[in-house]
């Protein structure tokens, strides 16, 4: 076969590959639909199917085409097949560049294991121990690298996984294991060789965005099924989701496609998975999506339409909570088994409450302080660009909490305001009520009569953070506290973006918001606050959409960030269920 002919075949197998990977992509998209409520290894196997036959197609079409016949359409599309060489050559460099970063990627893997240090032989036997829980007869060993922020596998024959050392001292033992049997649930099922050869073709179809959509699923779906085989294997989700939202914690570093990160897919919804796995779907649904795969091909062949997307299952109805006399008297809609001890779910356009639980009782609520101390503050109309210095007197002397703000950072009004609604920066918001006309004084008369204003009658405040257990108030006056900071469009502004950037000490300086819902996908939230001391436990406030309705949402004593953060979640699911 000559040169030319092989270059117009796999032309043409390239121009024709981006209809059949539409294609295929359509009926992926079907297949996974119908599966969301199925096993996370069911959507693996679809994925995995999809992306093999879109490596499938162009090579056997290429083969077909390389034999031309007489009335081949090749022969009748000369134009264009004069531009096969050309379209061929691009290619061949685009590829080129994909595998030489997936080069890139196997040297770093290459330098990371001889870098690496042997971990400590109770480390290495707690392995050991897990491994052989999950069956496993290869040698996983452990080994030590610094510059890592969580555990890592690698490796086929001769698997490690890759822990930090600083790990062994920042988390739990418990926690710590729980990530380890994460790795290992990848090193069981060849995961990392799996990983490459899904890079190869990533690399060899760079051009179709499908390819990089099927692959982006495949290591999601990988991350749940790894997830559940180690809660499986430690009889505990609770223990796996709260080992993957510590980790959460620690900055990232991007890290080649060819590791297998504990922290890798979308973390919110691994831990949603985990402490609230969806109803498993019933036989039929599991049967037709086998049968629609298998057709797949023959449908691609055919040029047919892929069939129209079908509503997906009704959801399982949840488990009721009881109410009390006075959440009965407003008739909420929704009864969830949430964790959080005080909740109130409000539509804002009619008022009307969808969900309550004792969200009357007169409890700490944390930093939410700080939506009223923006309140106070924007209302006395300041200068947002004069230099505000931190100080002795913004040290936190009652919780000693930590902070990123050195005694002596000057920053601006504005920055200080922006560091304590985005990161609750306590020193600044000390700050604010410290420079306020009247100083801590005049501040505090002007946070009184913010209250009375809004009509707030169990809500008390006596410092302008929330460190101290007494600020108080009820999850239905934080709802009104919400939606009146609601009103400011500088509050919605600065608590609805991920990330922004500030400038301190004349310099830059990258804010991140503490809520890790902003942004997050399927979420739009037009203002948020959360807050933790021991006493409030964990609190979140914000304005959300549902559909085209805004909602307010009230959270006060959940037993921690990630059963926070699922009350959440099952809250936006449940309104999105109901009807307008």
């Amino acid at each position: 076969m000559s040169l030319d002919i092989a270059m117009n075949a796999w032309g043409w197998a390239l121009l024709n590959f981006v209809w059949q990977g539409a294609i295929v992509g359509g009926v992926a998209l079907l297949l996974l639909t119908l599966l969301r409520g199925a096993p996370a290894r069911w959507r693996y196997a679809v994925s995995a199917l999809s992306l093999l036959l879109c490596l499938g197609l162009p090579l056997a079409q290429c083969l077909d085409l390389a034999t031309p016949t007489e009335g081949d359409f090749t022969t009748e599309l000369e134009p264009l097949a004069e531009q096969m060489p050309a379209l061929v050559t691009a290619w061949a460099l685009g590829t080129a560049l994909m595998l030489g970063r997936l080069g890139l990627g196997l040297a770093w893997v290459a330098r990371a294991r001889r870098r690496s240090t042997a971990a400590p032989a109770e480390w290495q036997e707690r392995l050991d121990g897990l491994a052989r829980g999950l069956g496993l007869r290869r040698k996983v060993t452990l080994r030590l690298l610094p510059e890592l922020d969580g555990p890592i596998a690698l490796g086929m024959l001769r698997p490690c996984v890759l822990l930090p050392a600083a790990l062994l001292s920042r988390l739990p033992v418990g926690l710590l294991e729980a990530l380890l049997a994460h790795e290992l649930a990848h090193v069981r099922r060849w995961d990392y060789l799996a990983n490459l050869l899904q890079s190869v073709v990533e690399a060899l179809l760079f051009f179709h965005p499908v390819v990089w959509w099927l692959s982006a699923r495949m290591r999601a779906e990988r991350e749940l099924v790894a997830d559940q085989i180690s809660a499986e294997l430690l009889g505990d989700s609770r223990r796996m989701a709260q080992a993957l939202h510590a980790l959460s914690e620690l900055q990232p570093r991007p890290l080649p496609t060819v590791a297998l990160a504990a922290r890798g897919g979308e973390l919110l919804r691994r831990v949603e998975r985990l402490l609230a796995p969806r109803p498993q779907a019933t036989g039929w649904k599991l049967a037709l999506p086998a049968l629609l795969i298998a057709a797949t091909s023959f449908v691609v062949q055919a040029k047919s339409r892929s069939a129209p997307d079908t509503p997906a299952p009704a959801a399982q109805a949840q488990a009721a909570v009881p109410a009390t006399p006075a959440e009965a008297q407003q008739a909420p809609q929704l009864r969830l088994p949430v964790n959080a001890k005080h909740v109130v779910v409000i539509d804002d356009a009619t008022g009307k409450v969808l969900m309550a639980r004792d969200a009357d009782a007169v409890v700490p609520i944390a930093s939410l302080t700080k939506l009223l101390t923006a309140m106070v503050v924007l209302d006395a109309r300041l200068d947002p660009n004069e230099k505000l210095r931190i100080t002795n007197d913004d040290v936190d002397t009652l919780k000693h909490s930590r902070s990123r703000v050195r005694v002596g950072t000057q920053m601006s009004r504005q920055a200080a305001l922006e560091m304590a609604l985005m990161e609750s920066e306590n020193r600044a918001a000390f700050a604010l009520a410290r420079t306020f006309p009247g100083g801590d004084a005049g501040f505090e008369k002007a946070m009184h009569a913010k209250i009375r204003a809004l009509g707030l009658s169990r809500t008390s405040i006596t410092d302008p953070t929330g460190l101290s257990p007494a600020n108080t108030s009820t999850a239905t006056e934080m709802a009104a506290i919400t939606a009146a900071a609601a009103h400011y469009g500088e509050i919605e502004r600065i608590t609805s973006v991920k990330k922004t950037t500030v400038p301190v000490d004349g310099r830059s300086r990258e804010l991140h918001n503490t809520n890790r819902l902003v942004g997050a996908k399927g979420w739009n939230i037009l203002l948020s606050k959360t807050g933790y001391t021991e006493e409030a436990g964990r609190c979140l406030a914000m304005r959300m959409m549902n559909g085209k309705r805004p909602v307010t949402v009230v959270l006060l004593d959940a037993d921690g960030s990630a059963q926070r953060l699922r009350d959440a979640a099952l809250i936006r699911k449940s309104l999105a269920r109901q009807p307008a």
